[in-house]
């Protein structure tokens, strides 16, 4: 299972996420959640780092199953509101795939 867990301050705003774990929906390479899910996040990253003066402070495995994207200025209100969509996006994919990613806000 995917787990995201979403680090929100007392404002609302996002100051991390980590995703952790594969979907094991289907065989390696061929796995809709884990390319939904990835496809997802990497795009919100590169909009964050393409789109707003931010540069996060990131950590990944090399082989998949870890991401962690930190230090977003929590003022930064394109950065909040790309992290803001990845989680609707993530949310949508969670709603029809609970079995294989789950998100969990902190």
């Amino acid at each position: 299972m995917i787990t995201v867990d979403v680090s929100i301050n007392e404002d609302g705003k996002v100051t991390d996420v980590i995703m952790d774990g594969h979907a094991n929906h289907g065989e390696y390479g061929h796995d809709i959640v884990c390319a939904g899910a990835s496809a997802v996040l990497f795009g919100s990253v590169n909009a964050i780092l393409g789109l707003t003066s931010e540069k996060p402070d990131i950590d990944y495995d090399d082989d998949g199953g870890h991401f962690h994207i930190r230090s977003v200025d929590t003022n930064n209100e394109q950065a909040q509101l790309i992290l803001q969509a990845m989680l609707v996006s993530l949310q949508t994919i969670e709603d029809e795939y609970n079995e294989n990613i789950r998100l969990n806000y902190k």
